[in-house]
């Protein structure tokens, strides 16, 4: 198990992470006894590698819990520590809950760069060839010089979905 320490007096509160063997999979329980994974799976954006973030509850919550978010902000700021690093997510839209979700993650990342001031991130909303909308997010340091190519290729490559 890894605890990730804050780096901030905002995240006080900080679930007990498992960082799979392959490092792509973390792993937390909340104190409702929910166990969340955050998978990343690794992408081409252009020539660069991206990871693609995606948050699931192993059953539905029934409470709200503020030290979800904490505990996934210092997971994705602990990633971004590495200026080459990029992340991207695409809400799901299988059940219309896609803006609720976007919302969210707007709303985490306004807190990560109150505490991390090198995340960056660019938003970025479409209307697949099926007419399904959209929204998404890369996150990624503001200190990698190929941020600006990064976006250009992660809108590419919505255009082409």
């Amino acid at each position: 198990m890894i605890w990730l320490k804050k780096r901030g007096s905002a995240l006080l509160n900080l679930y007990k992470i498992e960082l799979s063997e392959n490092g792509l999979t973390y792993t937390f329980t909340t104190r409702y006894h929910i166990k969340y994974q955050l998978a990343l799976t690794t992408y081409l954006l252009g020539e660069v590698n991206a990871f693609s973030l995606s948050l699931y509850p192993e059953t539905e919550p029934t409470h709200f819990d503020y030290w979800i978010k904490n505990t996934v902000i210092s997971i994705i700021a602990d990633i971004l520590l590495k200026d080459s690093n990029v992340i991207f997510y695409i809400c799901d839209n299988s059940d219309d809950k896609e803006d609720k979700r976007y919302n969210v993650f707007d709303y985490w990342y306004e807190k990560v760069s109150t505490i991390y001031p090198y995340v960056g991130k660019y938003n970025y909303c479409i209307q697949s060839k099926n007419g399904y909308k959209l929204n998404s997010s890369i996150l990624y340091n503001t200190n990698n010089y190929l941020r600006n190519y990064i976006i250009e290729e992660f809108e590419k490559a919505l255009k082409i979905s």
